[in-house]
């Protein structure tokens, strides 16, 4: 901190917080408690709005459950990892915030452009804005560039206007950008010197990290999220089967529902019994995963832009969803990578499942509601299970300190501790 972070890294932002925030229990706690609520709310307004009202309580409390029901291998590097938390959840924050304040671009009823005028405080406001969310994780920072200039463009495109708002947005997080990326840290990093992080070009490093490292954690791990998204996929293919009498939409449309269904049962597959390969060769098991996956994503797209009516509400769920695999892309150089930079396509995941779902219960006139208490009770589980893990960890950690402390005043000169429990719940916490 001292040396300006020089030649560390340019998360300026997240190192201060993270000195900040590590100097207090409580105030890691607020953090983490914060941080956690405005993740789940943050998600939740960016797709309220083509909720019923009715239905409203519901879908907060479906939103949550999502949210708290990633993979182990992410839930222990973001949630319970202080470092990776606050690197990694207020960016995701502050890009979904922003989708939020620029969502009415997508409205199919009318182009009205007064829309795009903003007040002026609200403009100036996107300076510092655009620029602090640069300044957590660099993988998100490349994003929030690409996604500034898409908004810009596609607002362009169909209103034959800019926004102010918008464009203000897009200067300030290419500042962002450039202050991140000019520590000296990225320089040693491409030269090889950092002696940690390396940044490396080669096709053949790129599909080695792809296919070992990214995979699996951005797509096959997430296999009840996955679930979740292949349903609600195929019950909008078999409609439309249900309603076309043309072969190539048949043909079409059975391809994607044999896609999407298998990778489901592949990735239940895959989480009850891990150890088990496709393929003798683990290798190759690796390059099936890695290539499966993406053509559950592209079958996921294609479902999106052949079968939502709604232009704008088609264009925002192929925007949103084509960023999980967008915000992971910057990592395909970067090296080492962990599950806590999948996070951000995490979330973004969630908010396309979301989505479908919505598109659904209001194409049959369904009421959300009537799940709310069920819901519920999904959500209350999830949380006494959290609870029971971090109060036995809670428990053992003040024994440990207890048995040190009188070891201490006994003058022991070692003592021997057992680990923590749960250890696979929580980041390198011996």
């Amino acid at each position: 901190m001292l040396n300006g972070f020089a030649n560390y890294n340019g998360r300026y932002l997240g190192n201060l917080f993270e000195i900040l925030i590590t100097r207090s229990v409580l105030a890691k706690n607020i953090a983490l408690t914060v941080g956690m609520f405005f993740i789940i709310y943050t998600v939740y307004r960016l797709v309220v709005k083509e909720c019923k009202p009715k239905d409203k309580t519901a879908l907060f409390l479906l939103t949550a459950v999502l949210c708290l029901s990633l993979p182990r291998e992410i839930f222990r590097q973001t949630y319970s990892w202080i470092a990776a938390f606050i690197n990694f959840i207020p960016p995701v924050i502050l890009i979904v915030l922003y989708l939020i304040i620029v969502d009415d671009i997508f409205e199919e009823n009318n182009l009205n452009r007064v829309k795009l005028n903003r007040p002026i405080w609200l403009v100036l406001l996107m300076i510092p804005f655009g620029i602090s969310a640069q300044l957590f994780s660099e993988h998100t920072t490349v994003y929030l560039v690409f996604l500034a200039a898409f908004i810009v463009f596609y607002t362009f495109v169909k209103y034959k206007k800019v926004s102010p708002l918008q464009v203000v947005f897009l200067i300030a997080v290419i500042i962002g950008a450039l202050i991140m990326f000019t520590n000296g840290a990225y320089f040693n990093a491409a030269n090889d010197t950092d002696g940690y992080k390396k940044i490396s070009f080669s096709i053949a490093s790129i599909i080695d990290l792809y296919t070992n490292q990214m995979s699996d954690t951005l797509f096959l791990n997430n296999w009840l999220l996955n679930t979740i998204l292949a349903l609600l996929c195929i019950f909008i293919v078999l409609i439309n089967l249900k309603n076309t009498s043309y072969i190539g939409n048949k043909v079409v449309g059975n391809i994607q529902v044999f896609i999407l269904s298998t990778y489901m049962v592949y990735g239940v597959i895959n989480k009850v019994y891990p150890a088990w390969n496709i393929f003798t060769n683990p290798q190759k098991t690796s390059y099936f995963n890695a290539l499966y996956s993406l053509l559950f994503f592209v079958c996921i797209l294609s479902v999106i832009l052949l079968y939502i009516e709604n232009n704008g509400l088609k264009m925002k769920m192929f925007m949103i969803y084509g960023s999980s695999l967008a915000l992971a892309m910057p990592l395909v150089i970067a090296n080492p990578i962990g599950p806590r930079c999948f996070f951000a396509s995490y979330i973004f995941m969630v908010i396309t499942t979301l989505q479908l779902l919505l598109y659904l219960v209001n194409w049959y006139n369904f009421n959300l509601s009537n799940f709310t208490t069920v819901i519920a009770g999904i959500l209350v589980t999830i949380c006494a299970f959290y609870a029971s893990i971090f109060i036995d960890v809670g428990i053992s950690e003040r024994s440990r300190v207890e048995i040190i402390n009188n070891a201490v005043k006994n003058g022991e000169t070692s003592i021997t501790l057992h680990y923590l429990p749960y250890s696979d719940y929580y980041w390198d916490c011996r």
